[in-house]
């Protein structure tokens, strides 16, 4: 239960590092890097829930 916890949090994670308005601040320069994060972050940690859903699912 708390892997798939943690991979929730991970994803929710990216998705507010997508969402981060840096417009305006002194972080606005990093507003490709942060992105980029956050789309790297979404994409593995899906991945990774998708993974351990489809093993618990053959184990079973």
């Amino acid at each position: 239960m708390n892997k798939w916890v943690s991979l929730v949090g991970g994803l929710i994670g990216g998705y507010a590092f997508l969402k981060t308005p840096l417009e305006g601040s002194f972080l606005s320069g990093l507003n490709p890097v942060v992105d980029g994060l956050g789309i790297i972050a979404m994409l593995v940690f899906s991945a990774a829930l998708i993974y351990t859903g489809v093993r618990d699912m053959i184990q079973k």
